[in-house]
């Protein structure tokens, strides 16, 4: 039995399916973000600025498909072979285009019927064109409806509770990964297919429709000042090897010191120079230095109050050093006490 009218313009029926166009009737809210949407598209395929792109397809993906969740289709969800087509892949923690796979399978991937691909492009294949994670404004409705308890935009907090309990396992540090890929050319079928992109621990799987098996164009995203978008500006846009610090235990701490080494840095004659990344600057303070081989960080909360999850002390280490490890930690209550049992942190 169909939902009703009214049960379609539910938040959680909206978040969570496909919009066909009997939904788009009832949802008068997506035909508005589908239009936007394709009309941009017209546009940026006339102007071709690849962070514009990037920025429209954040909003877009996050509104139709949900926070953290992957694309039901590509964009376009269209192409002929030889276009560029983009993957939105949801929180994706791996992806980068040094470690993707991306299999193309036409018609759609079947286990019985249609178990091999058409075309496998291995990690650092130049048809896979970029891998970029495009963040939520942090004054987004989403994000202060979250940090302020009220909805600023209706059902604002029905969407973040979804997205924090159903994709990121409560983790409030949130993006949506795109993935760039040119298609192949030719393709052998036209009709209905598939892009699947992976890594050994994670994959999201994309459909689209293949209108015609030649014709299409590798998108060259030419900006208004310095021309195409090269693979090197590509990947100055991606993430970079890091190390994500986490912290475990039984008793929420007011506030954590940690002391990490690392092999010396490129000003002590090794590699790298740190650089630690606060993702959630409105919930915590973090504060560090680093003498070229030894890392002091202290976190405290950023408002008068405990932070609620262990999740939220989350930090990363970036700048090419090698081998931190960690050395000591401290945990301490709001009266200044020891945290006892002791936290775990994990260094990976």
């Amino acid at each position: 039995m169909l939902p009703t009218c009214e049960q379609r313009l539910l938040p959680t029926f909206i978040f969570w399916k496909r919009l066909d166009p009997y939904d788009a009737g009832c949802c008068f809210n997506a035909i508005f973000l589908k239009n936007v949407y394709y009309k941009y598209v017209q546009t940026m395929y006339r102007r071709g600025n690849l962070m514009n792109l990037l920025k429209m397809l954040l909003p877009v993906s996050l509104a139709l498909l949900g926070l953290g969740c992957g694309g039901i289709n590509t964009y376009n969800d269209v192409a002929r072979g030889g276009d560029t087509v983009a993957v939105p892949a949801g929180w994706k923690q791996s992806f980068t285009k040094d470690s993707i796979t991306v299999e193309i399978y036409s018609p759609p991937y079947d286990p019985v019927t249609n178990p091999t691909p058409i075309a496998t492009y291995n990690p650092g294949d130049p048809r896979i064109r970029g891998v970029a994670n495009a963040y939520i404004d942090p004054l987004s409705s989403i994000v202060v409806s979250r940090e302020t308890g009220q909805n600023l935009t209706p059902f604002a907090q029905t969407y973040a509770a979804t997205t924090a309990t159903t994709y990121t396992g409560r983790d409030r540090d949130w993006w949506q990964t795109v993935v760039f890929v040119d298609l192949p050319d030719p393709l052998p079928f036209v009709g209905p297919a598939q892009v699947r992109v992976s890594t050994p621990t994670e994959e999201i799987d994309t459909n689209l429709d293949i209108i015609a098996t030649t014709g299409g164009h590798a998108h060259s995203f030419e900006a208004q000042v310095l021309g195409a978008v090269s693979e090197n500006e590509f990947k100055a846009i991606g993430r970079v090897p890091h190390y994500t610090v986490t912290f475990s235990g039984t008793t929420l701490p007011q506030a954590i010191q940690l002391d990490l080494s690392h092999d010396p840095d490129v000003d002590h004659l090794g590699t790298g120079k740190v650089h630690v990344v606060n993702p959630l600057g409105y919930v915590k303070n973090l504060t560090w230095s680093d003498d070229g081989s030894n890392l002091r960080v202290i976190m405290t909360p950023a408002r008068d109050a405990i932070i609620n999850d262990m999740l939220d002390y989350k930090f990363y280490v970036a700048g090419g050093v090698t081998n931190l490890m960690l050395q000591s930690v401290q945990a301490f209550d709001i009266n200044g006490d020891a945290v006892i049992p002791p936290i775990d942190v994990d260094v990976n």
